[in-house]
């Protein structure tokens, strides 16, 4: 019997016209310090623990 590996990926769209931000939802899955320059702010989330192997 030989050993398969199962893949799963999946996509979300994020639309600024439903008030969600590209750069916010980076900031929040990398857990870096992002700027949007579209917007003038910073986006940080440095409370959610970010495990940086599964990048």
């Amino acid at each position: 019997m030989t050993d398969m590996a199962i893949f799963h990926m999946s996509f979300s769209n994020i639309s600024a016209g439903k008030g969600r931000s590209a750069i916010a939802s980076s900031a929040y899955r990398s857990g870096e310090k992002l700027f949007d320059n579209q917007e003038g702010r910073h986006y940080f989330y440095a409370a959610r623990l970010c495990q940086k192997a599964l990048f």
